[in-house]
């Protein structure tokens, strides 16, 4: 697939799910709670395939016309967003936070909800430029979202398979989740901080959070099905499908660490 013909698609699918996405769960301006499990997997599909168009957009940003349809080198594409590095993610925590502060359900805030979500989304987007502009990776990537597509098919199967299970386990494990998360994170830092990090420490970490992160999966797609018995009307779609979104983008960053040759 050449160039265009990749980038015609992604604006494509974006403007589609777009339609779509309004068509389904809205009616007169407003969201509803028909078909509310649908709806939350049609946000999610447009938060990547509009990550697919934030992306293209940063590539003709950074990039001359000449570069745009070809890979470049890892540490070009990690230099191109340095300078914006620290603005983006600041803006990527406040937006997520001011987001998940919002009511699930409200009839209130629709605008702003959408458009902190659409901020959040273009900061992500930033951080997984040079993943999809390196030529050192341009053959780990297809098999990352693979890999990752599989987990999340697998992962949401066990819910609908076993959804008892996963409802009356859900605060003990989320509680359990995020205990070791945090953990983790610590020792991740620690291990940077203080310059011992090593290859085989790094595989070991993105592996313990490719697991909690799947399980992440599981257990929010849980809460989506509880949500979906509660919900009377007007749901707060952005806020509900940006937990399955971080999730997601979580186990393929690490899964393109873990595969790639250091």
């Amino acid at each position: 697939m050449t160039y265009q013909l990749f980038l015609s698609f992604t604006i494509l699918s974006t403007l589609i799910l777009s339609v779509i996405t309004y068509r389904n769960a809205f009616v007169n301006g407003k969201p509803h709670c028909n078909n509310f499990v649908t709806n939350v997997y049609l946000y999610l599909a447009l938060s990547f395939a509009l990550i697919g168009s934030f992306v293209h957009v940063y590539n003709f940003i950074f990039n001359p016309a000449s570069q745009r349809g070809k890979h470049i080198d890892e540490y070009v594409a990690y230099s191109q967003i340095m300078p914006y590095i620290f603005v983006s993610f600041v803006i990527s925590i406040v937006s997520i936070i001011i987001l998940s502060m919002g009511d699930m359900f409200t009839k209130d805030g629709i605008l702003v909800n959408h458009t902190l979500w659409l901020v959040f989304v273009g900061s992500i987007a930033l951080t997984l430029y040079p993943i999809f502009k390196s030529k050192q990776l341009a053959t780990i990537v297809p098999r990352a979202l693979l890999m990752t597509i599989g987990i999340f098919l697998l992962m949401s199967f066990f819910v609908y398979a076993f959804p008892t299970f996963f409802e009356s386990t859900y605060k003990r494990m989320t509680t359990g989740l995020l205990i070791a998360l945090l953990i983790i994170i610590m020792a991740e830092l620690y291990l940077i901080a203080s310059d011992s990090y090593t290859q085989r420490q790094y595989k070991i970490i993105s592996y313990i959070l490719i697991s909690l992160f799947s399980l992440y999966v599981s257990y929010d797609t849980s809460r989506i099905l509880n949500y979906a018995k509660k919900c009377i009307d007007s749901p707060n779609y952005p806020k509900i499908s940006t937990s399955l979104l971080i999730d997601i983008v979580n186990i393929f960053v690490r899964l393109v660490g873990v595969s790639r040759d250091r």
